[in-house]
């Protein structure tokens, strides 16, 4: 993980502060560390987040602190299909969160579940506009791995969608757009 030596205010979505702050989050809460007990037990139970068609093009990335440049530059992958795409590891195991950063690639950490949405679905996510099972359901979100452990701990599921909206947080499409 990369040491987050800067603490902007409010937070810019996504980006290693964003993330550090997230799992600081899940780690405070009491009733998520309820709810998900034994979760990842016996199973792997970390995530890669994956977010797709960013609108990297449409930003004025020299308006832009150094350090999400740096991130810009370093965590994201332009395809051919899917726009620019970034990765985000969330270790959970046992009502705790084990580290929650952005990463290169999906296949520099040892995941159970790789969850793909669109920027707008992750912000809608954020913004608590959509949960993340009725994503899943309605197919604004693409899980790899077992849908049958996400549904028998759904209250876990909702619980890190609502503290995923806790970080006092901008979108840095939003903020830094041409």
């Amino acid at each position: 993980m990369a040491d987050v030596d800067y603490e902007p205010d409010p937070l810019l979505f996504p980006s290693q502060a964003w993330f550090a702050a997230y799992e600081e989050e899940i780690n405070g809460d009491e009733e998520y560390a309820d709810v998900s007990e034994g979760w990842g037990v016996d199973f792997n139970g970390h995530f890669v987040f994956e977010m797709t068609e960013m609108p990297v093009d449409e930003l004025d990335v020299e308006a832009m602190p150094d350090y999400l440049q740096e991130e810009l530059d370093t965590y994201l992958d332009e395809t051919d299909d899917r726009g620019y795409v970034g990765h985000a590891f969330c270790g959970l195991e046992d009502g705790k969160c084990t580290g929650a950063y952005l990463v290169e690639s999906p296949g520099e950490v040892d995941e159970g579940f790789l969850l793909s949405a669109t920027t707008e679905n992750w912000k809608a996510l954020l913004e608590q506009e959509m949960g993340v099972i009725d994503g899943l359901m309605g197919g604004d979100f693409e899980l790899d791995g077992d849908m049958q452990k996400i549904l028998q701990y759904s209250d876990a599921a909702v619980k890190l969608t609502e503290l995923a909206g806790e970080p006092d947080h901008e979108f840095a499409d939003e903020k830094y757009a041409n």
